[in-house]
């Protein structure tokens, strides 16, 4: 059976910790405040970028301006030197795509970022749709934001749900998917239980769902 393999990706299937610290870094300097820690911003992937840079310490008006202004182009002009595909990234896609199950990515970061991303890492051909936050009025961890995602490509049958978030993992568990946590990524998954843990990428293709 045709299984819909959802992937968050940052921390999943992008290492972009570094091009997310610089670019983040760069915006909260921009306000003439100290440059942050790098857990501390790393600690917030999985986020909007807006609350991303509101827990860092940036007033709410100036949220855009920020990142548009600084954040986003300071992480496109760097990301071909800082961003890469996670270890065996290529060959557990093309595996799934082999099995006949269908690829796709829900993501918190905007269209234009993780396009850009998953171009430059040589992983975009894999997917056959993506939802960002310019893709909809909701967010994770709200149900509504995956729902939507599975509604528009017409999927009906089960739904595997790859995260390193929190929020991530709330959604997936709301929608009623079978959630498989990254312990490799960024985030921890307590207090909540995912169905699976795994340590690498390439164990996802061990799980019997997707066999």
């Amino acid at each position: 059976m045709s299984v819909l393999v959802v992937f968050d990706l940052d921390g999943v299937l992008i290492d972009s910790r570094a091009a997310n610290y610089e670019a983040f870094a760069c915006g909260i300097e921009a306000l003439g405040l100290p440059r942050p820690e790098e857990e501390a911003v790393v600690g917030l992937i999985g986020l909007s970028a807006a609350e991303m840079l509101r827990r860092l310490g940036c007033p709410q008006d100036r949220v855009q301006e920020i990142y548009g202004g600084y954040v986003k182009p300071h992480y496109l002009e760097n990301l071909p030197g800082l961003a890469r595909a996670v270890d065996g990234a290529s060959e557990v896609l093309s595996v799934l795509r082999q099995r006949g199950h269908r690829v796709v990515a829900c993501t918190s970061g905007d269209r234009a970022l993780q396009e850009n991303a998953l171009s430059q890492i040589g992983l975009r051909e894999f997917f056959e749709d993506m939802q960002t936050p310019d893709d909809s009025s909701f967010h994770k961890p709200q149900v509504q934001y995956l729902q939507e995602l599975v509604t528009r490509v017409g999927h009906q049958g089960p739904v595997v749900h790859v995260e390193d978030s929190l929020v991530g993992l709330q959604m997936g568990l709301d929608c009623g998917a079978t959630t498989v946590f990254a312990d490799y990524g960024f985030g921890r998954p307590e207090p909540l239980k995912p169905h699976f843990r795994i340590k690498k990428l390439a164990d996802l293709l061990e799980l019997e769902h997707v066999r």
